[in-house]
């Protein structure tokens, strides 16, 4: 079982405001068309429509565009957990299935904040179904 540890301080409300603002008006998430999903306990939900650009060549969304939700989660999560900029340092995702239409959603999970790093978890979700997890450590900045 993984247990959300965070030895942060909790950002403050502005700082929390700022950050959602920069999320939500990145000028890539809204180029991927990632969308606003939820906070939760310990991280962020965002989604995104999937739509013919993003998908390859074979007809199924293109496994970047699925990470790249993922790790927007992850950073959003994150950057409300620290409350300082950050980066990814590392990441693995597993593909569990492909994804051809629907709305995707990524769910973030904090599972332990240091001073300097992050590690988390994502679920991507299809609908009832996950078609990936994804295992990442990031680098706080400030």
């Amino acid at each position: 079982m993984m247990v959300s540890v965070t030895s942060s301080p909790a950002p403050s409300e502005e700082a929390l405001a700022t950050i959602h603002r920069s999320f939500m008006t990145s000028p890539f998430n809204r180029l991927v068309g990632i969308e606003f999903g939820g906070y939760h306990e310990d991280g962020v939900s965002l989604r995104l429509p999937v739509g013919t650009e993003h998908q390859n060549g074979a007809g199924v969304v293109h496994g970047g565009v699925i990470l790249t939700l993922a790790d927007a989660a992850l950073g959003f999560g994150i950057a409300r957990t620290v409350g300082n900029r950050c980066t990814t340092a590392e990441l693995k995702i597993n593909y569990l299935r492909p994804v051809v239409e629907g709305v995707l959603e990524a769910r973030s999970h904090i599972i332990r904040a240091g001073r300097k790093l992050v590690v988390a978890r994502a679920e991507v979700h299809c609908g009832a179904k996950q078609v990936a997890e994804v295992l990442t450590t990031f680098a706080v900045l400030d």
